[in-house]
């Protein structure tokens, strides 16, 4: 049995105990292959897409050639939460991530999901993300969260990043062009909460003037970071 077969039989269970699912979607290719095999399964199956306000413009014009796409938008403004809680910061384990996850995406998607009768959420998370998701990723179906009141399922949670880029391809899969600049994700643009530096990278290559802006209000004059330099030109 290939990965593909192994996440439409995921999918398959998932929707056995489900009236109302979603796809979370974040223009990212991890979501995007999720969405595409979903659709395989169950065609009608919408896109949630948490419009923060500060994506990219890749991200934007991709998500927006969706069909049958929910586009929720926050209540607080990133850079009103900046100033009163400062940029986000890497995040140390769980239940510990930033309040501008919080307010940008998860309050929007619950209230959402809450309000409209949503029992199963389907998530583009993969264990190769990080260590602690290998670990959590012990149970490959779909599980309920009892609190939220809906199940969720990450189809492709034992998928690496070359197992994603050659579905893509080899399904012939329009993408978010945000990665043909060179950045490894897609997200908050703005967003500084990585470990290494890595935001910096990222943003180099997608908005410099942003990345100048922010390594200004940060306290640092210049960047200092040669890779980052390289991104930038």
């Amino acid at each position: 049995m290939t990965k593909e077969d192994t996440a439409l039989e995921l999918i398959r269970m998932a929707l056995s105990a489900a009236k109302n699912p979603v796809v979370a979607f974040s223009g990212g290719k991890d979501s995007t292959v999720v969405l595409h095999l979903v659709r395989k399964v169950a065609p009608s199956v919408p896109a949630q897409f948490c419009n923060t306000g500060v994506e990219s413009p890749q991200t934007i014009e991709f998500t927006r050639t969706i069909p049958n796409l929910i586009e929720l938008h926050p209540k607080k403004k990133f850079w009103d939460i900046v100033r009163k809680h400062g940029l986000p910061k890497p995040k140390g384990g769980a239940g510990k991530g930033n309040i501008c996850c919080n307010w940008l995406k998860e309050y929007p998607a619950r209230d959402y999901d809450k309000e409209h009768g949503v029992d199963l959420i389907f998530t583009g998370i993969t264990a190769a993300e990080s260590n602690q998701r290998k670990i959590f990723f012990k149970w490959k179906g779909p599980y309920y969260l009892k609190r939220e009141g809906w199940y969720k399922c990450h189809p492709i949670w034992d998928w690496s990043v070359g197992e994603v880029w050659d579905y893509i391809h080899e399904n012939n899969l329009p993408y978010n062009k945000i990665y043909d600049l060179g950045s490894d994700r897609c997200g908050c643009q703005p967003c500084t909460a990585y470990l290494a530096d890595k935001w910096k990278r990222n943003l180099a290559r997608e908005n410099p003037k942003l990345l100048r802006w922010i390594l200004k209000l940060k306290g640092q004059s210049q960047l200092e970071d040669a890779e980052c330099k390289d991104g930038g030109a």
